[in-house]
């Protein structure tokens, strides 16, 4: 089956809304399927465009590593060329890692806290940290859908509805407060989320750019103790896993600051 897939809609100056699927591994197989309901949606302002890579090696997101990959290296440079103000990635998982995505715990095995189911096993969250932080503004609405794979009528059913309201919403405020008429409880663990994150992994992150600055970062170990300086500083509420995920944001924004990618 071709997954590979590219369509774009301008109406007028605007928002930009990216949706991507296909991140890695054979997902582009199932998330094919929403894009394709996706290209009929109307928008009245602004940018509409919708991707699908092919498959690809599976490389968690929350790795560093995946960013500098071909496929990582090829979705920053979409999310660069677009610059979304909206920005949504699609991702399917097997009905056994349920838990593995939604567990009360996440945060302390992998850093960052577990997605929320709005209906049919559709599940909505940030994406990763490594890019939050580094290619978009903080207001911006960077987040993920994940859908059980070879997904259902009733989960299409659902990520049209959620699509339908990112593409008529210019901003994160509307699109929460649409969100929030339909998921009421959902939107608002997204909002407790969103605050823990400005106060804490953000601000730490935006720190430690302005204190690189003017720091001579000669090693690795240079660039650990200076992100361990700023979290105690700070007193910023972050565990092991959030404080590896600095690092690796760090390295990622170096990595690509010199293309002028990154939103201010």
């Amino acid at each position: 089956m071709e997954t590979t897939y590219s369509w774009e809609n301008h109406a007028k100056d605007g928002t930009s809304r990216l949706v991507v699927g296909g991140i890695h591994g054979k997902e582009g197989l199932s998330t094919i399927k929403v894009l394709e309901v996706a290209k009929d949606i109307n928008i009245p302002e602004g940018r509409w465009t919708l991707y699908n890579f092919p498959p690809s090696p599976y490389l968690s997101t929350l790795d560093p590593l995946y960013y500098l990959s071909l496929r990582g290296s090829q979705l920053v440079s979409i999310i660069q060329e677009n610059k979304p103000d909206i920005y949504l990635e699609l991702h399917c998982y097997h009905q056994e890692n349920y838990y593995k995505l939604t567990k009360g715990d996440r945060k302390d095995i992998f850093g960052v806290p577990g997605l929320v189911e709005l209906e049919n096993g559709v599940l909505i969250g940030s994406v990763s940290p490594l890019i939050r932080s580094v290619f978009f503004a903080l207001n911006d609405f960077p987040f993920i859908l994940e859908i059980p794979c070879n997904p259902s009528k009733e989960v299409l059913k659902c990520c049209q509805n959620v699509m339908e309201i990112i593409a008529t919403s210019s901003n994160r405020k509307e699109i929460l407060q649409k969100l929030g008429q339909i998921y009421p409880q959902q939107v608002q663990q997204l909002a407790d989320y969103f605050k823990e994150y400005t106060e804490n992994f953000h601000s730490a992150f935006m720190e430690i750019k302005t204190r690189a600055r003017e720091a001579n970062l000669k090693s690795y170990q240079d660039l650990e103790m200076l992100i361990s300086e700023v979290v105690k500083q700070g007193e910023y509420n972050l565990n092991t896993r959030q404080i590896k995920q600095l690092e690796g944001a760090f390295l990622i924004f170096k990595e690509y600051n010199s293309f002028r990618c990154c939103k201010i």
